[in-house]
């Protein structure tokens, strides 16, 4: 009868979220899991008995009827023994008892009472005045009853018992019932008349319920969640869990605002071999503080019909544009400004693919920040087919697209286009030189155009680039320790004529970051209704130090663009050509000093004016797991979208079992906050609290404040709403320190072994 391990907290979890509403916290329900048939298990034949073995001081009776030993007994069988002072075996009925400080050991579960009567061949009986524990784990679980009733294998009932995973003298929570018991087979377990108590203190009554075993699923309330926010005021909510089948699930949760009504949240959840979904919706009736009905859907599924066909659905929606601003929602969410809704389809041959979409966006206003809304995809083909070793020099690619775009307000329209391109790449391991030769044709028909702008357009842009780089290593050495240095020197040419493109309207383009990515691109426009003329070389160099593995500790990068005539080609039409010259200047270093540092910065310097246009930088410090420094700083001087910010964060132990945890982003352009969290984490060893606070800036003028606080129960309950989400996205790299065995361990949490507990 070997139990698995911590599976006495597992149980609870979900039943004593389905009967207590006064628990908030409860784990949510398990993983969705593909179910293995419909046929039933079945069952095992039972095991033939091994040998059983006595030892003690004195041993008389029967052979093969009664055998009593007495003084320091011992009786073994396969993986069960017993110990006590006097042990009677009585082989006819196969039934054991025993007295004088007995011990059941069965695997690395430990069973201790005053009296045990047993029988070995269905393995029942009872234990009385009885202590256990069971083994395994992260956490052993312990406990004490008046009477331990064993009714087969893997089937037992405590009466008037307790149990916990706090470590020994240390009971800081329990849970009490006058029956438990527990079916592993059937997995299935029963309290009755139950208490949990925290601290010495009762904080819930149990009075029934039944829950699944091994952390399963089963239907019933979860744990109760709170929160107290400052666009809300106080929210409660009471989820029930569903379990449909083992495939598919379903979470319905009421959810009172103080500020504003009461709303009601769902969520459902499938899984197939062949495709799997999330699907939300929630509503509010009549918004005490808004003035109307509020309501937010979101669905996501993903699909393989065939190996080679694929698809997903993402819609999303919201009744109003500061739906996002007032409320917390499980609504998909990709920005502050827009909610997509796209439908994707895709087959991939041996050499082609074809694509559909259908993509539009719901746009949702700032007042104090409008912007212009995205035109829509009503219908978009895709397609590409490619040779490659074509004589074994060249590799030929053929893109092509047709999209028709819709907007509201502004020109309509399709683009056809084609992208063909021929390829001839030189490699070795010291050198390498691309040259490439390509065709960017567009054609378009257009929809509500203004006075004399024709509604047939199209362009043909052919283009050619020249890639080359060396790549030189020598070996050098640092201080004591052994590097290999590179240098890799490349230069870019692109060489496109320049046409008029300032009547083609933009659909989906901007003008690319400027960044090491695009430097050694054909085309410095993002998007397909603009190519820009070009004749103009990108010289760049990095080096590398690598440790002998091959791991990189220093890389260091510079490059800058050289254009040899006016680039007349731009976003608006009747704009200046951007004149001939010297890009601004690209620098970026990046360092992992050691084990614990790293560090990178971009820089782009302007080189005329002098200045830094743009810099970036960060740098993390983490010398232990769940204990780490993120440091950041944002810098831009454009204009149109300026920023400076610096960005703190990171989690990290005061003193043994706690840690404070926070992130500090402050526009010092704005002068205002961004993104504030400040927490304290404490962590008991069986339990952790966490009192957090975050704010955050959801429109130009309008920030909202959160509250947060959490009793965890290690393997039992979440008492309060989860601010896991909150955490991860706020601090990058934050980690719950209530972790398990197969986790890294930080050294602030580290413990002992405990040689009082080995039996």
């Amino acid at each position: 009868m070997q139990l698995l391990p911590a599976r006495a907290p597992a149980l609870l979890a979900a039943c004593f979220a389905s009967w207590c509403a006064a628990l908030p916290g409860a784990p949510l329900a398990q993983g969705l899991q593909l179910a293995q048939g419909l046929r039933p298990p079945q069952a095992e034949a039972p095991k033939e008995k091994g040998p059983t073995y006595i030892d003690a001081e004195r041993i008389e009776g029967v052979m093969d009827v009664e055998i009593t030993a007495t003084g320091k007994a011992e009786l073994r069988q396969d993986e069960t023994a017993i110990f006590g002072e006097r042990i009677k075996l009585n082989q006819e009925y196969n039934r054991i008892d025993a007295d004088g400080g007995v011990r059941l050991q069965q695997g690395s579960d430990r069973f201790y009472g005053t009296r045990l009567k047993f029988n070995s061949a269905n393995d029942t009986g009872v234990i009385d005045d009885a202590t256990f524990s069971i083994r395994g784990g992260d956490k052993p679980s312990r406990g004490k009853a008046e009477k331990i009733e064993f009714l087969g294998k893997n089937h037992y009932t405590f009466r008037n018992g307790s149990f916990t995973t706090c470590d020994p003298g240390r009971d800081d929570w329990v849970v009490e019932g006058k029956e438990i018991e527990l079916d592993y087979d059937a997995q299935v377990g029963t309290v009755r008349n139950g208490k949990l108590r925290f601290l010495d203190t009762s904080i819930a009554v149990l009075p029934w319920m039944d829950f699944t075993l091994e952390k399963g699923r089963k239907t019933g309330f979860l744990s109760p969640g709170y929160v107290q926010s400052t666009r809300s005021g106080l929210e409660l909510s009471t989820p029930f869990y569903w379990n449909i089948s083992p495939e598919e699930d379903a979470t319905i949760t009421p959810r009172y605002l103080s500020k504003r009504g009461l709303q009601l949240q769902s969520e459902y959840r499938y899984l197939d071999p062949k495709y799997s979904g999330l699907a939300s919706f929630e509503y509010l009736p009549n918004d005490n503080a808004f003035g109307r009905n509020r309501w937010g859907m979101s669905l996501y599924h993903q699909q393989v019909f065939t190996p080679n066909l694929f698809g997903r659905l993402d819609l999303n929606g919201v009744s109003d544009g500061r739906y996002f601003v007032d409320l917390f929602s499980k609504v998909r969410q990709t920005s502050q400004a827009t909610i997509q809704r796209e439908q994707f389809l895709q087959y991939n041959g041996a050499n082609f693919w074809v694509q559909q979409r259908i993509q539009r966006f719901q746009t949702l206003q700032d007042p104090l920040a409008p912007i212009v809304a995205p035109y829509n995809r009503a219908l978009q083909l895709n397609a590409a087919t490619w040779k490659n070793q074509i004589g074994d020099i060249a590799d030929f690619a053929l893109p092509l697209e047709y999209v028709r775009f819709s907007h509201s307000t502004l020109v309509e329209g399709t683009r056809i286009s084609a992208n063909p391109t021929i390829t001839a790449p030189y490699l070795t391991p010291g050198f390498f030189v691309t040259p490439k030769i390509g065709l960017r044709y567009a054609s378009y028909g257009l929809d509500q155009v203004a006075v004399g702008q024709p509604t047939r357009q199209s362009v043909a842009v052919p283009w050619l680039s020249l890639d080359s780089g060396l790549i030189f290593e020598r070996p050098t050495q640092i201080g004591k320790r052994d590097f290999t240095q590179t240098l890799e020197p490349r230069l870019y040419y692109v060489r496109a004529p320049y046409r008029n493109q300032d009547n083609i309207p933009i659909f989906d383009t901007g003008l690319a970051d400027f960044n090491f990515a695009s430097i050694f691109s054909e085309n410095r426009f993002a998007g397909g209704d603009r190519f820009g003329d070009a004749n103009q070389l990108t010289v760049a160099a990095t080096s590398r130090l690598l440790f002998p593995s091959g791991q990189e500790f220093l890389r260091a990068s510079i490059g800058q663009r050289f254009s040899f005539r006016d680039q007349r080609v731009n976003i608006l039409p009747g704009a200046p050509p951007q004149t001939s010259g010297s890009s601004d200047l690209l620098a970026s270093v990046g360092a992992r000093m050691g084990r614990d540092w790293n560090f990178d910065t971009t820089i782009q310097y302007n080189i005329r004016d002098r200045v830094n246009d743009r810099a970036g930088a960060n740098l993390r410090y983490a010398p232990e797991f769940a204990k780490f420094v993120n440091l950041g700083y944002r810098y831009n001087r454009d204009s149109a979208n300026p920023i400076n910010q610096i960005d703190l964060s990171g989690q990290w132990p005061i003193k043994p079992g706690w840690f404070v945890l926070g992130r500090y982003n402050y526009s010092i352009f704005d002068g205002r906050l961004l993104e504030g969290v400040a927490g304290l984490e404490y962590n008991a060893g069986c339990w952790v609290v966490r009192f957090i606070g975050h704010r955050t800036q959801v429109a130009t003028q309008v920030a909202a404040t959160e509250f947060f606080v959490q009793l965890e129960l290690n393997d039992l309950a979440q008492i309060g709403s989860d601010p896991f989400d909150m955490l991860r996205r706020a601090i990058p790299g934050y980690t719950a320190t209530n972790i398990r065995s197969d986790q890294p361990m930080p050294a602030s949490l580290q413990r002992r072994l405990p040689f009082d507990q080995v039996f």
